[in-house]
């Protein structure tokens, strides 16, 4: 079983790139640029947390 820590981090990591993808979705993208990098690199070790879950 995941530590607590790791779980709080997923899921912080998870709220930040679903708040991105809604701002991005309903404001402008000069509005959620800045953010853009930061939830790519939290979307990617996202999916690593999942495949390392799986295994």
């Amino acid at each position: 079983m995941a530590s607590p820590f790791h779980v709080v981090s997923v899921l912080v990591a998870l709220e930040f790139v679903a708040l991105v993808g809604v701002v991005l979705f309903l404001g402008s993208l000069d509005a959620v640029a800045p953010a853009l990098p930061l939830a790519v690199l939290f979307s990617v070790a996202l999916l690593a947390a999942l495949s390392r879950a799986r295994s």
